[in-house]
Parts: C-alpha cells; structure tokens; sequence
C-alpha cells in the first residue's frame, strides 16, 4: 500500500512538472522566442535564374545559423515554386504569409509577376504585417507609388535599380565600338516590362532609347532592332533577319528569362555567327555555360562573375568559390540574394527583433551592409521611383557608370577551362588597367578557324 502511494505520488509529480513546462513560455532572446525567423522565396524551381537564387539564399541561412542566428534565433527558408506564373505566385505568397508567418518573402524578379504580388501583399499587411522584396531586374514600375501610398505599399522593396544604363549604354556599347570595332549593330530586347525603358527611354530619368544613344553618342548604326519572346525557342529566324543586315555585332538585353542557351547554339549554325553575340543577362554568367552549349558557346561574350577578377570586395571571391562548389551558378543577381538574406538579418537586429515589422521596414530604408560585391542596401531617397530600390546608380546622372560596385565583367568565352574566359571589358580606372585584356579579344570567325570548326 504504502509502495502504491509512493509510485501514485511520483506519477502527480510528473505530470505537474510536464503541465508547468508545457505551459511556461517559451525561452527567451532579447525578448523574443527561440522560434524561428521565417523567410520565403517565390519562384520557378526550375528555372537557371531563380533556381541559383534559392540555393544561395539557403547557404547564407545555414552560415547565419552556423554562426548563432539572429538574435539567437535561427532563419528558416520556405521555397514556394510558382513555376513562373503570376497566379502562382500570388498564391504562393498567400501561403507564405497567412499559411506560414513568414516575416518576409523574396520573389523572382519578374515585373509583371512583382506587381501582382505586390498588390496582393498590400491587401494582407493589414492583419498580416510582412515585408516583400523582388529580386532581380523588375522595371522601376514596381516600386513607384510607394511614397504617394505609403500605407499601402511601404512594405515593398526591389533589389535593383538603374544599374543596367551604365553598364549597356556606356561599358557595353564602348567595348562594341572599340574593342570589337563594330559599326554596325543589331539589338533584341526581352520583351518584358524592364526592356520598356530601353527600347522607348524615359524623359523623367533622362535615358533614351539605346537605338539613340549608340548612334548618336558611340557612332554605332542599328541595322536590326527587335523585341523577342523571353524563351523564344526558335531563334534562327530573327539571326537570318540580323543576317541579312549585315550587323557586326548583337547585343541581347536577356535575363535568366531568356533561353540564352538555345539563342547561343543556333547562333553557331546560323548565317549571322559571324556577327559576334554579346548577352547581358541569364546562365551565360556561369562557366556551366559551355557545358549547356556543347562548346558552341565558343566566342559568345557574356559577363561573368566566377573568376577571381571579381574581387571588389574581400568576401567576394571566398562566397562565389563556396557557392560553386555546392554546384551553385553565379549571376548577378544570384550574389543580390546572397546579400539579402544578410541585409535582412541587420534590418532585424536593427530593430530590435521581429515583433514590429514596421520597425523592420524603417531599418530597410536606413541600414545597409558590405556585401559581397559592395555596399548593400535600398534607397531612403523620398524620391520616385527609387524609394525602396537598390542603391547602384546616382538618380541625377543614371547613364554615368559611377557607383564603385557591380563592375560589369564583359568577358569572351574562348574555350572550356577558366584561363580561356578573356575579360574584355570593365569600368574605366584601376580595374580595367589590372584585370582586362581587350587587345586579346578574337572574332568568332577567328577562334573557330584555330578551333578547326568550319
């Protein structure tokens, strides 16, 4: 009897502890729980473009973690493949915010699918305070109305801004007019909303079009100028078209958007592959370009962001060389969302945690990092449209390249093996004069005559 009472004493005194512990609260970290920090990516997990962004965004987590977490909370990413559609993603994001409590999702950076969630968003900040990002080259479209509708919209932000003027109108068409000694040239824009102000100029920003500026200002003659679908498929028409115009050289405005690697291969075979190819954007960035492109590649210029040229910052070439070996293609924007995952985790420990996501936003406009190509962070300017945009260009001079980040690494692919990627093309100054070999440039015709390709 009395062993019964004993054993019936220890069985209360379990359960009571187990009642105090499940119900005490859970451990605290400057004043916050030890749950973690959720974030989201919305994006085609099958895409080259965002595919590398999600991956890149994860090691930075896992670093971040490794190293304490924020606040001494972990991060944790959610991926949400909205396949590239904007109904997707607007679902997706709903799922994110209401489903999940993300604190803040990131999406693919798509105008047209920008704009939607964005709206989206608005409609649930209310009763699910959170924060946006859009991560790669979204039209300025995107963020205007955030000063007019603060209320509204304050919780949207967009990684870039302006940085593709300087880098095409000026770096680009320079390397065209004297590197390549072009005369003639032909252009296809991506037919996506970022490519409007391109092809058409914007009086209030003070661009025009590229058409203008690369005859007016560099001298060059547009022979052919084309909008083209995003993953266009069948190129061979449009390299006839070129072709017949008797263009030297063709300059793509492409993001990860664009087939590139498919435009590259029939570039190869077509009529125009003597006329040199010369990408802005998409997975030519990345040495696993050849490989996609079977060698036919060989003489395309892309910009790439792999090689140890790249080394802005101290941090730069260790990340890049990390993210390679996790099998992690290195684009431009791909480093964006490296840096943002990071940059977020200041803006929290800015304000002090995550319990005022408002306080979140006011970081956002104030604080920015070193990240790994430079200074990180968005525009506090009380000016549209670069409120709540990334900073790279001067708003009153957005043509002048004279932002010391993002160097533009114009590079011709002249084999398989890293030495064989010849950097062509940088801004002017100290860069150019230490890492850039214009005087080694060939034409393609060149380099498949040494090749032994007809």
């Amino acid at each position: 009897m009395f062993r019964s009472k004993i054993i019936l004493s220890i069985i209360v005194l379990v359960v009571a502890l187990a009642i105090i512990v499940g119900c005490a609260p859970t451990a605290q970290v400057g004043g916050e729980s030890k749950t973690p920090i959720i974030l989201g990516y919305v994006g085609n997990v099958s895409s080259p473009g965002t595919k590398p962004c999600m991956d890149i965004m994860q090691m930075a987590v896992e670093e971040i973690n490794a190293s304490g977490g924020v606040m001494g909370r972990p991060l944790k990413l959610l991926i949400e493949d909205s396949k590239g559609e904007t109904s997707l993603s607007v679902a997706a994001v709903q799922r994110l915010v209401i489903g999940n409590n993300a604190l803040a999702y990131y999406s693919e950076g798509r105008s047209e699918i920008a704009l939607a969630t964005k709206e989206k968003s608005a409609d649930m900040y209310k009763d699910y305070p959170h924060i946006a990002i859009t991560n790669g080259a979204a039209d300025y479209e995107v963020t205007e109305g955030i000063l007019e509708k603060y209320d509204r919209y304050k919780f949207f932000f967009r990684d870039f801004e302006f940085a593709q003027y300087p880098w095409y109108y000026g770096i680009n068409l320079k390397m065209i007019r004297d590197t390549m000694k072009a005369k003639k040239l032909a252009i296809l824009y991506e037919d996506l909303l970022w490519t409007r102000v391109y092809r058409e100029g914007d009086a209030r920003l003070g661009t025009p079009p590229m058409k203008k500026y690369a005859e007016e200002n560099w001298g060059l003659q547009v022979v052919y100028e084309a909008p083209v679908k995003a993953r266009a498929g069948m190129w061979l028409p449009t390299l006839e078209s070129i072709a017949k115009a008797q263009a030297d050289a063709i300059f793509v405005l492409s993001s990860w958007f664009t087939d590139v690697e498919v435009l590259t291969k029939q570039w190869a075979d077509s009529s125009a592959k003597d006329s040199q190819l010369i990408m802005a954007g998409g997975i030519g960035q990345s040495h696993v370009f050849w490989g996609m492109t079977g060698g036919k590649s060989l003489g395309a210029v892309v910009m790439l962001w792999e090689d140890d040229v790249n080394e802005i910052t101290p941090q730069m070439v260790p990340a890049v060389k990390k993210a390679m070996s996790r099998n992690i293609p290195i684009q431009f924007h791909v480093l964006a969302a490296y840096n943002d995952i990071y940059l977020m985790k200041k803006a929290i420990e800015t304000a002090g945690g995550t319990g005022d996501v408002g306080k979140v936003i006011n970081a956002l406009e104030t604080v920015n990092i070193e990240g790994v190509y430079g200074t990180f962070g968005y525009w506090g300017l009380k000016r549209e449209p670069w409120f709540h945009s990334g900073v790279i260009t001067n708003p009153d001079k957005v043509i002048e390249f004279n932002y010391p980040n993002s160097h533009c690494p114009y590079t011709q692919i002249q084999g398989s093996t890293s030495d064989k990627y010849i950097l062509l093309q940088t801004q002017e100054g100290e860069m150019q004069k230490k890492w850039a070999h214009p005087e080694l440039y060939k034409t393609p015709a060149q380099l498949r005559a040494e090749a032994g390709i007809k």
